[in-house]
């Protein structure tokens, strides 16, 4: 039985009119770039340096990485040929730069299933507080970027007494908070996740509360509550956190990991969402810490790397797990030793990790499972976690903004499918989120004036130090975490002031378009796949790092590329190519797959036109430089393929194909 609606259930309830009239847009509202929108654009089929062609032409071409499944190379000259084919009138400009983007503003209800793509956040709201978690869930990142929420959902602090396990009576604050965020996000549309850990003291063995073993079948029934309670509201549930660490499981082994959590729980889940009326779910395992120098639970041969690798051999092993289970779990972290690196000798990178999950599921014919990100996160500030990338001596919001770049690109290019950080820069000293906080009724500019800026743009004041909160809404108390304020935060840093964000936010957000916000999105191709590949190729796709995602929005019926080059300078071109309808794939869109969206898409004869954004991204505060919105000519689908020519591709670059009518025939002058 629901509860009464609270406080902030009200709130939310009012703001979803203001939340469904905002432009869903993934890009800055920057004046001089909102002036390219509204100036007329020269289209980008039009030649407006013809000497650059010659120069193109002897540009020679890098290929993808895959060329067998790519068109041949156009020359420079050829190149410029067809734009002048294709360059006869002006485009149409959208009232703002990226409204093309998505301009959908009513929640899409569809099943999240391992072949959909979700960039979004972990939230974890404030007991207490709901006027401050009714805020939060009013900030973009939320209201208009995001496509699922992750939540952290302790059990010690869920059901603290066994009375509280009844929720239609004594239902606990906590619980409390996570379903009015819950319901939040689903009035945005966003999909919902659940990760279970630790264990109250009633249930726990030796009788005391924290990461240790539950009493047998305590834990199934306590996911099975859980699960009953939100059916329908929550679509996927991941059943432990770092579950490889001894420090989650004290007085536990892997046996009654894999036995009581990872099978009985998922059955429990599967029982509840199987009943009428059923609703679907996905079910995963847990994530693992990439820490090397912890101590791992009972049952692992060793630490590091060779722990997780014997963690993943475990599970795989375990056939009546794997048949309750819908994917394994990846951390997606900079932990440690910078990008995800978790010894250094048997695992190297985060991306790594990915291909060890993902050739052990294929290796024991579980080709049709998942791995899906656990934790994900980046630190952006010099703490211990922090690695100097750039070498410049310095551990900060640049190296963020880099290792960002290219833990998402790796990972995303590959075929991860899901990835979320956390979004707010809470009382954690691990320097984990994307935006900093507002003060969102004035009490901390009571409490401490001189870390309370004003916002440039109006609305509530921006906090320049990462600071403790705790209490409730009208009189919390505020407890700075950088006593020596060695990390400021000012409304001169970044482009967006009445929404303060980190630096490598605006990596996130970018990254972030390839999953439509609450628009239904599928993966498309799969960067280097045979026959289901991302061609990108051309002399501006340059660079020690390239990546490059595809997906399909369901919601708009068209289809989106992302392409990163660091090499990419404006001064050439490059041409893209992917299928016109989804392919029948290695790991998606298959026969395995729990919905079939093979062949959707465009057919040969559709007419269609690409839309295209192309710009670079300040490593200094975020904003978009160069950057160039242009429409093409329209096309027809031949060949099973959408191809187009980008010229003078800056670093960052996201074309949307979609499909229009095609123009009527002129008629023909009599004789």
């Amino acid at each position: 039985m629901k509860k009464k609606a609270t406080p902030l259930r009200h709130s939310l309830t009012n703001l979803r009119s203001i939340h469904y009239s905002l432009l869903i847009m993934f890009f800055p509202n920057r004046p001089a770039f909102l002036l390219l929108a509204i100036l007329p654009i020269a289209s980008l089929l039009q030649c407006s340096q013809p000497e650059q062609a010659q120069q193109n032409a002897a540009q020679k071409t890098q290929s993808s990485p895959n060329p067998s499944s790519t068109p041949a190379a156009t020359t420079g000259d050829a190149l410029q040929q067809e734009q002048r084919q294709h360059s006869k009138t002006t485009p149409k400009k959208p009232a703002k730069i990226a409204e093309f983007l998505y301009d959908t503003d009513t929640p899409t209800d569809y099943q999240w299933t391992t072949n959909h793509m979700h960039i979004g956040v972990r939230w974890q709201p404030y007991g207490g507080r709901p006027e401050n978690n009714a805020y939060d869930a009013a900030r973009p990142i939320i209201s208009k970027y995001s496509s699922y929420a992750q939540f952290w959902v302790a059990w010690s602090a869920s059901e603290p007494s066994e009375q509280s396990t009844d929720y239609a009576k004594h239902m606990s604050d906590y619980l409390q908070t996570i379903e009015q965020a819950v319901d939040a996000c689903i009035a945005q549309g966003l999909k919902c996740e659940f990760v279970f850990w630790h264990c109250p003291a009633w249930a726990a063995v030796g009788g005391k509360a924290g990461g240790v073993q539950a009493k047998e079948g305590h834990y199934p029934a306590f996911v099975e509550r859980i699960a009953r309670h939100f059916k329908g509201r929550v679509h996927a549930y991941q059943l432990a956190h770092e579950a490889n660490l001894k420090m989650h499981l004290n007085d536990g082994d892997m046996d009654y990991m894999i036995s009581e959590v990872f099978t009985k729980g998922a059955r429990a889940i599967r029982k509840v969402y199987g009943e009428a009326p059923t609703a679907p779910v996905i079910i995963s395992t847990s994530g693992c810490s990439p820490c090397f120098g912890c101590d791992t639970v009972d049952g692992l041969n060793a630490t590091g790397g060779l722990a997780i690798n014997n963690f993943y051999d475990q599970l795989i092993a375990t056939p009546e797990m794997m048949k309750e289970i819908d994917a394994l779990n990846l951390n997606v972290s900079d932990q440690n030793d910078g990008y995800g690196i978790v010894d250094g000798a048997y695992v190297a990178s985060v991306w790594g990790n990915y291909d060890l999950a993902r050739k052990k599921l294929d290796d024991y014919g579980h080709r049709g499972k998942a791995v899906m990100a656990a934790e994900s996160w980046i630190t952006w500030d010099d703490t211990h976690n922090s690695a100097d990338v750039n070498g410049d001596g310095s551990r900060n919001e640049l190296d963020a903004y880099l290792r960002a770049i290219t833990i998402m690109g790796q990972c995303l290019q590959r075929g991860l499918n899901t990835m979320n950080f956390p979004w707010s820069d809470n009382s954690s000293s691990w320097s984990m989120g994307l935006t900093k906080r507002h003060d969102y009724n004035g009490r901390i500019k009571q409490l401490m004036p001189e870390i309370v800026i004003p916002s440039k743009h109006g609305g509530a004041d921006i906090v320049t130090s990462k600071v403790v909160v705790r209490g409730n809404d009208d009189d919390f108390e505020v407890k700075l975490m950088d006593e020596k304020l060695q990390f400021p935060f000012t409304i001169e840093d970044y482009i967006d002031p009445s929404d303060p964000n980190h630096l490598h936010y605006y990596i996130w957000r970018w990254y972030a378009q390839i999953s439509g916000g609450n628009d239904e999105v599928i993966r498309h191709a799969v960067a280097g796949e045979a026959g289901n590949d991302i061609g990108v190729f051309g002399p501006d796709f340059t660079g020690p790092e390239r990546y490059r995602i595809s997906s399909y929005n369901r919601t708009r019926n068209s289809f989106m590329v992302l392409i990163y080059a660091s090499g990419a300078t404006a001064k050439h071109w490059v041409k893209v190519a992917i299928p016109a309808t989804i392919q029948n794939g290695w790991h998606y869109n298959n026969k395995l797959s729990q919905q079939d969206y093979r062949g959707e898409g465009f057919k040969d004869g559709d007419s269609y036109q690409a839309r295209i954004i192309t710009k670079n991204i300040s490593p200094q505060d975020g904003s978009d430089l160069d950057a160039r919105y242009e429409e093409s000519k329209i096309f027809t689908v031949k060949d099973g393929m959408l191809n187009i020519p980008v010229m003078q591709m800056n670093k960052f670059t996201a074309i949307e194909f979609i499909r229009v009518e095609a123009p009527a025939e002129k008629p023909k002058k009599s004789e």
